[in-house]
């Protein structure tokens, strides 16, 4: 096994390695892929590989600075792009977390609506009939939970 990684660290010794536009061209040869699975065409395929072999060639690349320089000039032209995706991502995550830990409270709580204002309240699984007390409106009310 060491003997792989040192086999791999002398292959890419002073090379460029991957970076940002080298990882969209690939991105984009995989979604060539599969648009290729689909319509059979071949015009799509020969992009798909042109654009792998452009990427493991990038990777490959020994020229730092002329690599270096190509990818300055995408991220210069893709900022606009790339930061309205990055504003957009914390909201997946947030929403991911959310569902998580609304998954988690309805496995030890029972959640549920108060049924004059609609607040969403919460009591203990496992109590049986228990009067409520709307923290909002103050509305009395029994449920089982």
């Amino acid at each position: 096994m060491n003997n792989f990684r040192y086999r791999m660290a002398q292959l890419f010794a002073g090379r460029t390695g991957v970076d940002a536009l080298g990882r969209t061209f690939t991105w984009v040869a995989m979604i060539l892929m599969i648009v290729t699975m689909f319509t059979h065409s071949n015009i799509a395929y020969l992009l798909a590989m042109a654009c792998l072999v452009y990427s493991i060639w990038r990777m490959f690349s020994k020229n730092y600075q002329k690599r270096y320089y190509e990818n300055q000039m995408f991220l210069q032209k893709t900022a606009k792009i790339r930061g309205f995706f990055m504003r957009l991502t914390p909201n997946v995550r947030n929403s991911i977390i959310k569902a998580r830990y609304n998954m988690e409270q309805r496995r030890t709580y029972k959640i549920f609506k108060c049924p004059s204002c609609k607040q969403k309240l919460r009591a203990p699984r496992g109590r049986g009939k228990i009067q409520v007390n709307c923290s909002r409106c103050h509305t009395q009310f029994i449920k089982k939970v």
